[in-house]
């Protein structure tokens, strides 16, 4: 069985695009965005996700995933 590269569904780096960081794929709200809300806010991420209705929860779990790898 092969691996999904699943975090590259939803992060991705586009040099000129945030500076080049990682953000969440279509948009432009970094992966240290959701880390500040998350970590430094203590915002849940079902209330990150209600506070910015385009993104998805698996969004922000590959965010907070890909900054903890």
């Amino acid at each position: 069985m092969s691996k999904i590269p699943v975090i590259s569904e939803h992060i991705c780096m586009t040099p000129g695009v945030c500076g080049g960081k990682p953000r969440i794929a279509g948009h432009r709200i970094k992966v240290q965005d959701i880390v500040i809300w998350y970590e430094e806010m203590g915002l849940s991420p079902d209330e990150i996700v209600s506070r910015h209705p385009t993104i998805t929860l698996a969004d922000v779990y590959a965010a907070l995933t890909y900054y903890h790898d």
